[in-house]
């Protein structure tokens, strides 16, 4: 039964999540450059300075999101087996923790440093994640339900 309100909650999940690839993470406006954090690079908006950062150094937050947004999606059709959709929806949960680490905890201190600047957050793309978070947790909420439903239902018989 693909039709489940779980099901909607991860689809929606996972598109909030890849608005990521189209909306920056964070600004570093500073003095000596600017840059802009999105999943996939980090641009400076300074005119002919050259991008320091290539595809390595954004590669973990890039893999991270992927695959969050790869297994939610494999998760929807995994609804003939209930105890697996909540181990991977519990998994998703703590990779988007990772992921908001990472941003935080590793791109925030290089990129702070490189650009002399305090980041704004204020984007789309910083709150994405969260919005994700709370709609996975909406989802394992329901599967949790589906699943208390099925077994009461077996009792029954």
């Amino acid at each position: 039964m693909i039709q489940r309100i779980q099901s909607i909650y991860l689809l929606f999940a996972s598109l909030i999540l890849s608005i990521t690839f189209y909306f920056p993470i964070a600004e570093f406006i500073g003095d000596s450059d600017s840059l802009i954090l999105y999943v996939y690079k980090v641009v400076s908006l300074v005119p002919g300075s050259s991008n320091v950062y290539d595809i390595m150094f954004i590669m973990p937050l890039l893999a991270i999101t992927a695959i969050i947004i790869l297994f939610s999606l494999v998760t929807i059709f995994m609804f003939k087996n209930r105890r697996g959709q909540m181990k991977i929806i519990r998994f998703l949960m703590l990779l988007i923790a990772v992921m908001v680490g990472v941003i935080f905890l590793y791109y925030y201190d290089i990129l702070e440093a490189a650009s002399g600047a305090i980041p704004n957050f204020l984007q789309i793309g910083a709150f994405a994640p969260l919005v994700s978070f709370i709609l996975l947790f909406l989802a394992y909420k329901a599967v949790l339900k589906d699943d208390k439903l099925v077994r009461s239902a077996d009792r029954l018989r």
